[in-house]
């Protein structure tokens, strides 16, 4: 199934990554990234080669240009956090807010309110950790904290909240990977600070991810080709386990589920979908091509099969694991059984790199059908959609 565009938006610099507002279905945070050459200014035009429709997997995003040897220039990376409503049809689509600071590399909202209230964190390109609080009232966000997790020459790539699936006696904690190859996680009672920090991978590790059954634990993957495990609980001296064989491309995007206990579904830039049980994280339970190399994976908020994937050159898809209709099966061992995978919809309304997608909370159209955003790099471009 082909799904139309509903509304759409030029974003003006490059969209890589956007999440819904939990508890608002209307509400949604798009995150952007321009590289700016020494001269240039914020918010002038990028020129064909900067628009470089012909990336390199595993460049850091918007970057591919710079890999030439020898005099690269000096750059400014910027970046705008910006905040959409769309209505329940998805036809109109109104922006409400604009944050400049640096380039943004990833966001996530709090799945459950932090210090009180519903808190965006936003990965940026100078190595910090922004906190933006949303406003009950006014319904914008304002600045709460920035947390240092590095030096400004280092990207914070990708970060996670620990209480996605619910709530917890423990504190509200994140994990972010950085550029240098290390990981850090954050925490703390009323503001964030570094808690822990280690080396895990040898090149970019591109995602970081909580088991959301069991926050203790850490998945990370990288360009290495490798996804690790880690227990904070133990230290991490050294992980849990490292699977280098699954993999042909760099590991890109980890999510747990948070509907059936101890599955994840990981995406490389191989174009393939694993489903693994974290009690045998060495083997996938099950294998999906989805084409073009995938760059985000985003479970359905409540049917427990769907999978919405962010394909880079091969548009937005959602994917259905029919074993999970139900819950998860298990076979005569007790190892989880989630079936064959199938193409469900697609959308390829956007002319370039398919990066940031996520579900409507709760979204539906009058037609029952859910409500989508999603946003792609080089043609700056974010669309709404139904499926």
């Amino acid at each position: 199934m082909q799904c139309p565009s509903l509304s759409s938006v030029d974003t003006d610099y490059s969209a890589c990554a956007l999440e819904f507002c939990p508890g608002q279905r209307n509400l949604f945070a798009c995150g952007t990234y321009q590289v700016l050459k020494a001269g240039e200014r914020a918010g002038a035009p990028q020129s064909s080669a900067e628009k470089g429709e012909d990336a390199v997997d595993g460049a850091t995003p918007g970057e591919e240009e710079e890999e030439e040897a020898g005099n690269s220039p000096e750059v400014t990376r910027v970046g705008r956090c910006l905040l959409y409503e769309v209505d329940s049809e998805g036809k109109q689509l109104e922006e409400k807010q604009r944050v400049e600071g640096p380039a943004i590399l990833d966001l996530k909202w709090s799945p459950r309110p932090w210090q009180g209230r519903t808190t965006l964190a936003v990965a940026d390109a100078k190595g910090h950790v922004q906190l933006h609080g949303l406003d009950e009232e006014t319904g914008l966000l304002s600045h709460v904290q920035t947390v240092d997790c590095a030096d400004e020459s280092t990207l914070c790539l990708s970060l996670d909240w620990s209480n996605r699936r619910q709530a917890s006696p423990e504190p509200a904690s994140i994990v972010v990977s950085l550029s240098s190859g290390s990981i850090c996680t954050q925490g703390g009672e009323s503001s964030f600070t570094v808690t822990n920090e280690w080396h895990a991978h040898d090149f970019e590790p591109w995602i970081a991810a909580f088991d959301c059954w069991e926050p203790s634990t850490v998945w990370t993957g990288g360009d290495d080709l490798t996804l690790k495990g880690w227990d904070l609980r133990q230290g991490c001296d050294r992980p849990t386990f490292v699977n280098k064989r699954s993999f042909e491309g760099g590991v890109t995007t980890i999510q747990s589920h948070q509907h059936v206990e101890n599955l994840f579904a990981v995406g490389s830039y191989d174009s393939h979908i694993r489903l693994f049980d974290r009690r045998k994280p060495l083997v996938p339970l099950t294998t999906f091509d989805a084409g073009g190399g995938i760059w985000r994976l985003k479970w359905h908020p409540s049917d427990p099969r769907r999978l919405l994937v962010a394909g880079m050159h091969g548009g937005f898809k959602v994917v259905d694991f029919d074993g999970l209709a139900l819950g998860a099966g298990v076979d005569e061992a007790g190892w989880l059984k989630p079936g064959e995978a199938r193409l469900h919809a697609r959308f390829d309304g956007h002319e370039s790199l398919a990066y940031g997608v996520d579900w409507s909370d709760g979204g539906t159209t009058s037609e029952g059908k859910d409500l989508v955003a999603s946003c792609s790099f080089y043609d700056h471009a974010l669309h709404v959609w139904a499926c």
